[in-house]
């Protein structure tokens, strides 16, 4: 994402930062939104769906998105807030955990990835030396 296209999560060096970390995660595999969102509830601490379409630059359903699969692995929670009036709830969503300890499932992941990785390049190699002894 060029530096022009990207939405002013938080100002100055700690922008730079966060924009270095959604682009890690998003290397390791992390879908963007939601390496987006995790950083935004992170800088902003509780929010609103609204808030985070307006910070992370996502519309709604990528929120909604980005939130489940956060839900899932049980790094986000949601507060439901009465709005005083009939409908549906409004929702604040915020980090079940530190950050760092909310990095630990993609960490794993990565390196769930990278053993599949490592065990098939032994198998290639294995075939190589397998096909160069047979000629």
């Amino acid at each position: 994402m060029a530096v022009e296209e990207q939405p002013e999560i938080v100002a100055g060096e700690a922008d730079s930062q966060s924009w270095e970390m959604i682009d890690l995660l998003v290397s390791l595999g992390v879908e963007i939104n939601t390496a987006k969102t995790l950083m935004c509830l992170h800088i902003h601490g509780p929010t609103t769906s609204r808030n985070l379409q307006i910070s992370c630059n996502l519309r709604q359903p990528d929120v909604s998105i980005s939130i489940n699969a956060l839900k899932k692995m049980n790094l986000v929670r949601s507060i439901s807030t009465s709005t005083g009036s009939r409908g549906r709830p409004s929702h604040v969503y915020e980090l079940s955990v530190p950050l760092p300890q909310a990095l630990i499932p993609f960490k794993e992941q990565a390196v769930q990835k990278l053993s599949v990785l490592q065990g098939q390049l032994s198998r290639l190699t294995e075939l190589a030396e397998s096909v160069t002894d047979s000629r």
